[in-house]
């Protein structure tokens, strides 16, 4: 994107300055006389606000971050000081975005992707990608995902080439497998930066052609009549995988496959009931998600690169635009 575009949106949207400049009878967090002619923050602690606000509680979002419980609450705190505003109520454990929170949100959200755009402007203004990058993660999320998007980052860089490799297991950057992983497991030993960068739902998926003539099911006792389709049980590789027998004992399981863009393409055609990520089931006009409330999985994406090659251009550039563009695809990933 142009520089003169982004500098466009920047001018016409309200910015978080302008939000917390309040009058000094505005109403406060911790301190009745703190003024607020001139409001600074920490933006570490916007950051912050905006994770615990996708994450709806503070120990989600401490997971997130990998920071410590006191740590998120102070930034919090200190945010509302700053501001003067009341960023939350809390319902029990949740914690819910005020009115006034809910603007910040927004606002920040934006300052966030555009703060993305501005990065790889950046980047791109000071040197031109080149090299190869080799990006592993699930079959089904490197096809209906990452494919599409990886694919018009690399046109805009006629010297970069993009290696996309669909596994069924997770690849060794110790051993230069791959430079960059995405996957369910979070790895522990290696010379390794690990990071959550988003997460996705699981749920059941049928055709209608499939649940014409099968009916559709309505509580977890009527599954068991049903017939699945599902992976080969002992070439499981990533266990998380394994989510059918959380909803059901001893499935009927005529048709199982070790890719899960086979199993979409085999319940498209009314094959039987499919546990599918939203990004994959929530796209396709064939299928019929079932028994939402009930059959909600969820389940984290881990961003994993070998410290060596973290700050190599254009490994961070790929690292950036993917950390972007699922920040920026939330609702494709979360039902």
């Amino acid at each position: 994107m142009p520089r003169a575009s982004i500098l466009d949106k920047l001018e016409y949207r309200p910015t978080i300055m302008q939000i917390c400049s309040r009058s000094a009878s505005s109403p406060t967090v911790g301190s009745e006389n703190m003024k607020h002619e001139r409001t600074n923050f920490d933006w570490s602690d916007l950051y912050t606000f905006l994770h615990v606000a996708r994450d709806g509680t503070i120990g989600a979002a401490a997971e997130t971050l990998r920071l410590d419980v006191t740590t998120v609450r102070r930034r919090l705190t200190a945010l509302e000081e700053a501001t003067g505003i009341t960023l939350f109520v809390r319902s029990g454990r949740l914690l819910h975005l005020t009115a006034e929170g809910e603007h910040i949100f927004s606002i920040a959200s934006q300052m966030e992707n555009l703060g993305g755009e501005i990065t790889r402007d950046a980047t791109d203004a000071a040197r031109e990608l080149a090299g190869v990058v080799r990006v592993s993660t699930m079959e089904g999320f490197g096809s209906f995902y990452l494919a599409p998007r990886l694919s018009r980052l690399a046109n805009r860089h006629s010297q970069l080439k993009i290696q996309l490799v669909n596994a069924q297991h997770v690849l060794n950057l110790s051993e230069r497998e791959a430079d960059v992983s995405i996957n369910m497991v979070s790895p522990e030993r290696g010379r390794l930066i690990v990071r959550k960068v988003g997460q996705f739902t699981v749920g059941l998926y049928g055709a209608a052609s499939y649940l014409e003539g099968a009916g559709t099911p309505e509580t977890i006792e009527d599954l068991q009549g049903h017939t699945f389709i599902t992976y080969v049980d002992d070439l499981i590789s990533v266990p998380h995988v394994r989510w059918l027998p959380d909803l059901v004992a001893n499935p009927k399981t005529p048709f199982v496959c070790t890719s899960l863009t086979s199993q979409y393409y085999a319940a498209c055609e009314g094959g039987g009931l499919v546990m599918l990520p939203h990004f994959m089931g929530g796209q396709s006009d064939k299928l019929v998600r079932i028994m939402k409330t009930e059959i909600n999985l969820v389940r984290d994406w881990w961003l994993v690169v070998h410290q060596d090659l973290q700050s190599v251009p254009r490994i961070r550039a790929v690292i950036d635009f993917i950390t972007v563009a699922m920040r920026r695809d939330h609702d494709v990933l979360m039902s």
